[in-house]
């Protein structure tokens, strides 16, 4: 009688095979959260187009800005010291903000962090010098851990608009919509990129609660759970210090925050 090639009488075979078939699977996922990554990180490092409209000839009317992603950049203007003052006292009453005003109140507050130099680039040695293969990976290795340490990310200027955004839910008409610009530092090359959060108001422990509906960082779109998330982390560092605390302290004794045309409108308790 012939050998059978499928006598496997230890099971080892079948081992064999439901190891090769869990590697493979396993080999698929990680490809594929891998793939996932690199997506959100090219996406991240891109920033979305911005939206500059130009007011109807005829009308005067602004027109609405398109469905798809987009980034709307507030303008700063208006004196906005005397609605700060307002805010500063024991009992607020209620207070009107153009987010022209808030674009201007976080121009003079926020300082955004200088832009980290690029390492220069040595210069090639003389012809007719020789190197080593061995000095020349190591001065290349040199290089590359010179830009790995030149990451980093400087933020700029927080930016707040109110508009009426096509993709927000229907109980958001308006939708106040925080962003900061960033630079990303990364292998010697700085790329321009940008955080937005758009939401609205709702009553919280502390005094107003910003919820966004939707968060963008770049073109990549920030999943649900994560986007609160996010949006105190990248804030927190403000909210931490002297001038923070402040208005995190004027900011509790308000009752509500609405966004109505072109403006926020809080009322203390």
């Amino acid at each position: 009688m012939g050998d059978d090639t499928n006598f496997d009488p230890t099971g080892e075979k079948k081992a064999r095979k439901k190891a090769t078939m869990g590697g493979a699977i396993a080999c698929g996922i990680f490809n594929t959260v891998l793939g996932v990554a690199l997506g959100f990180l090219i996406l991240s490092l891109s920033a979305p187009p911005e939206y500059k409209p130009k007011p109807d000839a005829k009308t005067g009317k602004i027109p609405p800005p398109p469905a798809t992603l987009f980034y709307w950049a507030g303008t700063p203007g208006g004196d906005y010291r005397s609605k700060e003052a307002q805010l500063l006292v024991d009992k607020p009453g209620s207070v009107t903000i153009s987010d022209l005003e808030l674009n201007a109140w976080a121009a003079a507050t926020f300082k955004g962090a200088p832009s980290r130099p690029k390492p220069v680039a040595k210069a090639a040695p003389p012809k007719g010098t020789s190197t080593s293969d061995v000095d020349k990976a190591k001065a290349e290795a040199k290089a590359v851990e010179a830009d790995l340490q030149s990451f980093g990310v400087n933020a700029g200027t927080p930016n707040f608009h109110i508009f009426k955004d096509p993709a927000a839910p229907a109980d958001a008409p308006l939708s106040f919509q925080i962003a900061l610009p960033m630079t990303v530092d990364i292998a010697g090359d700085s790329i321009e990129t940008v955080y937005q959060a758009r939401g609205t108001f709702v009553a919280g422990p502390a005094g107003p609660e910003f919820k966004p509906y939707v968060s963008y960082l770049g073109n990549a779109r920030i999943p649900g759970p994560l986007a609160g998330t996010m949006f105190h982390s990248l804030f927190a560092k403000f909210a931490a210090s002297e001038e923070g605390k402040k208005y995190a302290d004027a900011w509790a004794k308000l009752a509500s925050a609405n966004v109505q045309e072109g403006a926020l409108v809080l009322a203390g308790k």
